[in-house]
């Protein structure tokens, strides 16, 4: 199975009514998603200080994406759970697509979506509410630029973000 079909698969099993007000491993999973994604502008879209938590990194490279697979990004209608997470689910298909057609970036990048598409599957849900993004108790203001670039945590694994919501309660 290609990246695009696992990545589709990925998104079709997420029980979208299933969530969770607030868990510790939820913050830690924005966090790495934004501190990964300013790594990634750091070099492709410098000139952007004003940066969006939610953004194409296809966009951002000028990566076209077939008419074929974007309609049928569409039509799997993500829109229903809200704008934030049907954009980040259609941005990280399209990436998944740009991996499969062997885009350098891309693959170097590879893992760029995964902390938010493993907050979603775990049951965490994000939304932009007075210029900030909010999951669960905590906020991240709409200008992500000033996230540290610096490790915040070396594995996303369900086990460690498993025992790190148990060592919380």
């Amino acid at each position: 199975m290609n990246k695009f079909d696992q990545a589709l698969a990925r998104i079709e099993q997420i029980n979208w009514n299933n969530s969770y007000r607030n868990k510790p491993s939820y913050s830690i999973l924005v966090h790495e998603f934004i501190r990964r994604g300013n790594i990634f502008r750091d070099i492709y879209d410098k000139e952007n200080t004003g940066r969006l938590a939610v953004f194409s990194a296809a966009h951002i490279i000028n990566a076209s994406i077939s008419e074929d697979v974007q309609r049928l990004i569409k039509d799997k209608n993500l829109i229903k759970y809200g704008w934030t997470m049907a954009a980040l689910c259609e941005y990280y298909l399209e990436w998944s697509y740009l991996i499969d057609r062997k885009n350098e970036i891309a693959i170097e990048y590879n893992d760029l979506y995964e902390p938010i598409i493993k907050l979603f599957e775990r049951g965490g849900r994000i939304s932009y509410h007075q210029n900030e993004l909010i999951c669960g108790k905590a906020g991240w203001s709409r200008n992500c630029y000033s996230v540290p670039r610096k490790v915040f945590i070396e594995e996303i694994s369900d086990e460690i973000l498993d025992n790190i919501d148990l060592e919380c309660k």
